[in-house]
């Protein structure tokens, strides 16, 4: 009869073997399971390759359609700035131009404002040679004579002109003398006289009388304003306006280099 106590260690040895045994057949069959989950992942599977081809194909078109559209939008924006450089060239052209322009621009408004000076100049000194006349006649038609006093002759004529007397017009008669040489003028006419009044006032009531005074007419004389050249040369061309104007009932005047016509400024 066996021995109890050493049936109860072989039972619990052979326990433990089988314990083992187990754990290293679970351990394989894991290891196993493992290999096979890995051969499975590495391994092809033909309707996953063939579903993920499809897909790697698609994303390849897609993406060939994309990059295709980026380099087809790469082309029209290439295509843009060279326009845009081409008309950058352009507007420097302008800009140059435009340079150019304006420094002639400014070299032609100096040459204005040179002309407006000298022609404001002008207009002062045409002024001042005015004002400087109008204390001035002149007499047209006395005959001349060799070695004559013009002042005395001029003198003797105006007593007849105004109710004044010898003294007082000597007073009031400046200078007196005849304009350009003697002998320059072919046709034998008097050179005409210029009379130069110490007073305006004096020259002003000559002026009035002279237009009725018998001794003019007697002597077919006449007294004239003492005009500038610009003016007479004006006064000669606006003249037939002013008559024309007169005989169609307006009123028309000459001016100091214009005329008026019922109001209107008429430049020659």
């Amino acid at each position: 009869m066996a021995n109890p106590v050493q049936a109860s260690a072989s039972d619990h040895d052979y326990d433990i073997q089988a314990l083992n045994d187990g754990c290293r057949e679970e351990i394989v069959e894991m290891e196993q399971a493992a290999a096979d989950v890995l051969f499975d992942l590495n391994s092809p599977n033909p309707k996953r390759t063939k579903k993920r081809s499809a897909i790697k194909k698609q994303d390849d078109v897609n993406l060939s359609h994309a990059v295709q559209s980026i380099l087809t939008r790469f082309d029209g924006l290439d295509g843009k700035l060279e326009n845009i450089e081409c008309r950058m060239d352009g507007v420097q052209t302008t800009l140059k131009k435009f340079d150019v322009l304006e420094k002639k621009l400014e070299g032609i408004e100096n040459r204005i404002d040179k002309i407006g000076q000298k022609q404001i100049l002008r207009e002062k000194c045409l002024e001042s040679e005015r004002y400087k006349r109008r204390w001035d006649l002149r007499l047209v038609g006395v005959p001349e004579k060799d070695n004559e006093d013009t002042r005395d002759v001029v003198i003797g004529i105006l007593t007849r002109v105004v109710p004044m007397s010898v003294e007082k017009l000597r007073d009031t008669v400046d200078t007196v003398h005849r304009l350009g040489k003697k002998g320059a003028v072919n046709n034998n006419m008097p050179r005409t006289i210029i009379i130069q009044f110490a007073m305006r006032t004096v020259r002003d009531e000559v002026w009035r009388k002279s237009k009725e005074a018998r001794v003019c007419k007697e002597m077919k004389i006449n007294f004239r304003e003492d005009f500038s050249k610009d003016d007479r040369e004006a006064r000669a061309k606006l003249w037939p306006q002013v008559e024309q104007a007169r005989r169609n009932g307006k009123k028309a005047y000459l001016k100091d280099g214009y005329a008026l016509i019922d109001g209107r400024k008429v430049m020659p």
